[in-house]
């Protein structure tokens, strides 16, 4: 079998001949002006104790500047493959340092019956001994800022016992309607994460339940790696703290390995028009922005729909390119100009969540027919 190998040395004067093993070429010279990438192939078994030796065939020379960028390219590469396919060798290839977030805490509702429904769910993950992942959202309309909304959620095999039985008895006690029991019944086999949020406006409390199948993303690129088709990737079911006959099940389509620009396009078709919008193009500079942090990252980027209503927006994760949501304060403040946010308003937020890690962008229409954004962001 032919092994590909890869040598690095600082100041390598020679050209060619036989590596014993990448650690001689690190040691053999050094100088300020070079770094040399080393290529070679082990083309027959060889077992001598430690040392391998290869055939060295091609030598690339990079000044230390363009070694560097080089290295921060490899090093978004092997984060993106991370995120995608699991962490290579069972543990992190890729260390990053982060400065540490402000924990993040559920919201208090106005709410009686939202206020219960959350307590109730609290309890379900104590017993459980689930530690969710955690995320705080907040949704910009015309001249109003929403804050009392966060989702959580987990991985279903965290429940050791009885895993479907316990999150259909959650969901019962939380007013789920009837039909929409049976549907998350019939679905819950197949989904391999459950999530769980919860939305304030004027005192009504919106209760939501999600499904995410996460096989299908797998199943989508290893059908067609370069052009994946897109799946139904996630289920949410939605419905009023107070009255549970009001409600929404929304569903959503993940366009795999699709890119910024492809996802603009889209969005200026579908969503906000052909004229464009103010908003879209504070959706613009976020991508871009996010796009710098990790290179040639393709977002997860989901179309959602909900049942007899008009909504017709988006969600885009971008959490793969660890962006603060201070990296991205004007784009946030363009947002809020365009939906007509106090400045006060907006600011006050802004300075306590300002920490938090940008995971998710969505928006567009939403099923009363208003122009809205979300930013949802985590620790």
């Amino acid at each position: 079998q032919n092994l590909v190998k890869l040598g690095i040395a600082l100041g390598v004067n020679s050209r060619g001949g036989v590596m014993s093993s990448t650690r001689k070429a690190l040691d053999s010279g050094a100088s300020r002006e070079e770094i040399m990438l080393l290529f070679g192939a082990s083309r027959t078994a060889q077992a001598h104790g430690h040392e391998i030796r290869v055939q060295l065939d091609e030598r690339i020379v990079l000044n230390p500047v363009t070694a560097k960028r080089f290295a921060i390219q490899l090093n978004n590469a092997i984060r993106q493959y991370e995120s995608k396919f699991g962490y290579l060798g069972g543990k992190t290839v890729v260390q990053e340092r982060l400065e540490p977030t402000p924990p993040l805490q559920p919201p208090s509702f106005k709410s009686p019956k939202g206020a219960e429904k959350v307590g109730l769910l609290f309890r379900f993950l104590e017993e459980q001994k689930i530690r969710p992942a955690f995320e705080r959202s907040c949704e910009f309309l015309d001249k109003r800022l929403l804050e009392n909304r966060f989702l959580l959620g987990f991985e279903k095999r965290t429940i050791r016992e009885r895993p479907e039985e316990s999150l259909l008895e959650i969901c019962e006690r939380m007013d789920m309607p009837e039909d929409y029991l049976e549907d998350f019944r019939e679905d819950l086999l197949e989904a391999s994460i459950v999530g769980f949020g919860f939305g304030e406006e004027d005192g009504t409390c919106i209760v939501k339940a999600y499904l995410e199948f996460g096989a299908r993303f797998f199943r989508a690129v290893k059908s067609n790696p370069r052009e994946p088709d897109p799946y139904l990737s996630h289920l949410g079911f939605k419905w009023d703290a107070e009255d549970n006959t009001r409600k929404a099940m929304a569903t959503y389509t993940c366009f795999p390995n699709c890119s910024c620009q492809a996802m603009l396009e889209k969005l200026s078709g579908n969503v906000y028009g052909l004229e464009g919008s103010s908003a879209l193009d504070m959706l613009k500079g976020i991508l871009d922005l996010a796009s710098k942090r990790v290179s040639q990252e393709r977002f997860l980027f989901l179309d959602v729909k909900e049942e007899d209503n008009p909504r017709a927006s988006f969600d885009i994760n971008v959490y793969g390119a660890k962006l603060r949501l201070k990296d991205a304060y004007p784009f946030l403040l363009g947002v809020s100009r365009h939906y007509s946010i106090p400045k006060e308003r907006f600011q006050n937020l802004y300075e306590a969540v300002k920490g938090h890690i940008l995971g998710h962008v969505a928006g567009g229409i939403d099923r009363k027919g208003r122009d809205f954004f979300t930013l949802y962001f985590g620790e």
